[in-house]
């Protein structure tokens, strides 16, 4: 299968061996010395992942002459699953990690470190004090058994100076950029924060909602990140006008580093909340027939939003349980195009990185060039998903015959069973196309439907 893109990924530890420095290895990690809580805080270091290897030069001689311990991500391919967010949110950024074993040590490390690093740029840490550019301070303490916990430091008695473009001011509830009074924090993770606000713009007082992307959130190889993708986002709902159910876009702008995509706030649950609710612990075959109908009728929405999206020359591919809201009305919209690529464009070039784990395809993880078969492998994981409420990550495996075994157990539907498992397919080409799927789980939604008078919700 074509590749995407093909990258060189750096490994730090040639590194650490020219500098002759002495560490430990781990999955993830290179640590040089023992890690103490002695001086009740932790330098971090920020990095955009192609910067690295030259920031390591000049830190390096540093940290050797000193007596911290220190840990740094092993190579480039954990670091940008590290700034993504993938060890966790409050993980994002943390390249190099400094333990002084006293406070007047780390006073001198930052005042050798900050210069080297002054100009560069890294991802925010999230609950620390910055105090320049990609320089970050966490609070450090050893639990009773062992263990060291970071944490946000108090401003107070912070013996460390703090540049004033960092000295976090009392927010007051104000405008998020000239127009949008924000009302509800929705989510917030490394990545950004998405809001729920108000639009003032030309006096509109209706609902909107703010996706943020902080600074360098989302680095790849390719010196883009998160502000790349809402701007690809942007361009790509103004596209799908009048050809898919989707919010449309209000603005697009960027203050003090961050970047703000504003759109329609679309009022209703995820797609994943109403199959949790109407399963509510039951199996599929506890469920009725008006129940089962139901549920195949959303399916069936969700997979002609995706073939709407397909006609528009787009693979969405980012289809999950989460990207699908069901409005007041019962119709289904999709949401969150930030990872869709124009198949006869040929944009964006390269595609972005990454998807959702238990509905990303196999061959979407190794950079192959995008197709719409992409989609595919995940309406098929969302039919599992609609059928059993299952945590996709760990139902789904490379081994179908024993996802088929699991989900007759759970289901006892054969024709259902053998759409999911032709969709899963590691093949593209043994996946259907999305008419076929189409007119599959149609088949069976009207069988459903005939045992019952009553009104199903069905795609519009």
């Amino acid at each position: 299968m074509e590749k995407a893109f093909t990258v060189n990924l750096v490994s730090y530890i040639p590194i650490l061996k020219n500098a002759g420095i002495r560490f430990k290895e781990d999955e993830k990690t290179l640590m040089i010395g023992k890690p103490t809580a002695k001086a009740g805080y932790v330098i971090i270091v920020s990095s955009r992942t192609l910067d690295t290897p030259i920031q390591l030069t000049r830190i390096l001689p540093i940290l050797k002459e000193s007596k911290a311990a220190y840990r740094i991500i092993k190579d480039q391919h954990f670091q940008y699953r590290l700034n993504a967010g993938a060890f966790g949110d409050e993980e994002a950024g943390k390249v190099l990690i400094i333990f002084p074993s006293n406070i007047d040590e780390a006073k001198r490390l930052i005042n050798q470190i900050v210069p080297k690093t002054q100009g560069s740029k890294g991802p925010v840490v999230m609950n620390s004090q910055q105090i320049s550019d990609v320089v970050f301070i966490q609070k450090i303490t050893a639990s009773g058994n062992g263990d060291l916990i970071l944490e946000k430091p108090g401003i107070k008695q912070f013996p460390f100076a703090v540049d004033k473009t960092y000295r976090e001011k009392k927010k007051l509830f104000g405008l998020i950029g000239r127009y949008y009074l924000p009302v509800q924090l929705l989510r917030s993770n490394s990545k950004g924060a998405i809001y729920k606000a108000i639009n003032l713009k030309r006096f509109a007082f209706n609902w909107c909602i703010i996706k943020e992307g902080r600074p360098v959130a989302l680095d790849d190889h390719f010196d883009r990140d998160m502000k790349d993708r809402l701007h690809w986002q942007e361009n790509v709902h103004r596209s799908l006008v009048g050809k898919v159910y989707t919010p449309n876009v209000i603005d697009f702008f960027s203050r003090k580093g961050y970047h703000y995509l504003v759109m329609n706030f679309a009022e209703g649950i995820s797609y994943g909340e109403f199959v949790r609710n109407e399963l509510s612990g039951k199996r599929w075959t506890e469920l009725n027939t008006i129940k089962k109908a139901e549920l195949l009728g959303y399916f069936i929405q969700a997979v002609e939003l995706v073939e709407n999206v397909h006609n528009a020359g787009f693979v969405h591919r980012d289809v999950t349980d989460g990207n699908f809201i069901i409005l007041d009305d019962g119709q289904l919209c999709i949401i969150d195009f930030e990872l869709s690529y124009h198949v006869q464009n040929g944009e964006p070039n390269p595609p972005f990185l990454l998807g959702t784990f238990g509905y990303v395809a196999p061959e979407q993880i190794n950079h192959a060039v995008p197709h719409f078969k992409e989609d595919i492998y995940s309406l098929g994981a969302l039919l599992c998903f609609t059928l059993t409420g299952c945590k996709t990550w760990e139902y789904i495996t490379p081994n179908l015959h024993q996802v088929r075994a699991k989900t007759m157990r759970l289901t006892n539907e054969h024709e259902l069973t053998d759409i999911i498992i032709k969709c899963l397919s590691n093949s593209r080409a043994d996946r259907p196309k999305i008419g076929e799927l189409l007119v599959g789980v149609k088949r069976i939604y009207l069988q459903q439907k005939n045992q019952t008078d009553e009104k199903i919700p069905m795609a519009v």
